[in-house]
């Protein structure tokens, strides 16, 4: 790299429009050493890439831009690597400015330092104890990330540690709710994770699952209702009567004006229910081995006589209706059900990072 350097820098010496090109050569070169520990040279090699980008911007080169904001973004990485976290605030901010200004007309170049900028403004904003002005930051780079991950699914890594630190951001600012949905969503993606990948997010998991259990804690102690680990959404939280987290996994369902967090595992079944006119009180997948639902009054007879439409024995006590939940989930009777069938976004001791 040291070799390449040098040619980079005779050929710009030679053909001034090359400089482009050495700075690109001294942040390759920068990543090189950072794999190595050579910290303070890596920032060195950044930190003349970030001014050849700002001369060439000062002349009014566009092509510079790009460079810039890739300088800078590797400069406020290593910068919080060193610990220096209010230069590496600056060198952040300087580059998500530079990567907004670019974005619309070349996402493919400024996205990825867009991402890496918001994940280490944050970060270091963390460590600086600033948890309110983290959080902004963190959470945009989840939104980016939660777009992207559908069509790439390589990205998934990163929103489960970037929803982690939501979570770890969120608590700093004592918002306990936000911070459980988000650590809960990212155990959830690094568990999926674990299983494609056996015993590589094991970590990860136990790392997540250490704060989420924190979250809890926090929460119980502050008065609110907590009968197991599994979050209510955030739309659901506030009309629960201080309810925040149940014993199943939940998901939202909306179904025509309805709409609610339900336990996953019998969610197909409500929204069927709902389909068909069936009022609910509540519902649980595993009560004593059977699935459970408590009709509105006048509702039980036709809960059953669903169920029974879809292959689901169901019988009446107390009021309530009692099933086993069938090996295969059923389908909504028509597509426009399915449409109306919303899943609800998780939002977003010592906590672990």
């Amino acid at each position: 790299m040291r070799i390449a350097v040098e040619l980079a820098r005779k050929m710009a010496a030679v053909a001034p429009r090359l400089d482009t090109e050495l700075a690109n050569v001294l942040r390759i070169s920068a990543r090189s050493l950072i794999r190595v520990g050579e910290y303070e040279r890596a920032l060195a090699a950044t930190e003349e890439a970030v001014r050849i980008s700002r001369r060439g911007l000062v002349t009014g080169r566009g092509r510079y831009r790009s460079g810039l904001a890739m300088s800078l973004c590797l400069q406020a990485d290593l910068l919080s690597i060193q610990g220096r976290h209010s230069a590496a605030v600056a060198a952040a901010r300087e580059a998500i400015t530079v990567c907004r200004h670019g974005i619309a007309a070349d996402p493919r170049r400024f996205g990825p330092a867009l991402l890496a900028s918001l994940d280490t403004l944050a970060r270091a904003l963390d460590e600086l104890g600033d948890h309110q002005q983290a959080l902004p930051p963190g959470e945009e780079h989840v939104r980016i990330l939660r777009g992207l991950t559908p069509h790439r699914p390589a990205y998934r890594h990163a929103l489960a540690t970037g929803l982690h630190m939501v979570g770890v951001y969120a608590s700093g600012t004592g918002r306990f709710t936000d911070a459980l949905r988000a650590t809960d969503e990212a155990i959830q993606l690094y568990q999926r994770l674990d299983q494609e990948q056996p015993g590589t997010f094991a970590s990860k998991v136990v790392t997540a699952t250490e704060n989420r259990d924190l979250f809890l804690d926090r929460l119980q102690r502050a008065g609110d209702v907590v009968l197991g680990p599994y979050p209510l959404c955030a739309l659901c939280e506030p009309v629960n009567g201080g309810l925040v987290a149940v014993r199943h996994r939940q998901r939202h369902l909306q179904v025509g004006d309805r709409q609610a967090c339900v336990d996953s595992e019998i969610a197909d079944i409500l929204a069927i229910l709902w389909e068909h006119g069936c009022d609910t009180v509540s519902c649980c997948e595993d009560t004593d081995g059977r699935a459970e639902v408590v009709p509105a009054r006048g509702h039980a007879g036709r809960v059953v006589a669903v169920l029974a439409g879809m292959g689901i024995p169901a019988e009446v006590t107390d009021g309530v209706v009692h099933f086993h939940r069938p090996a295969l989930p059923p389908q909504p009777t028509s597509s426009s059900s399915r449409a109306r069938i919303l899943v609800g976004r998780l939002l977003g001791a010592t906590l672990r990072r």
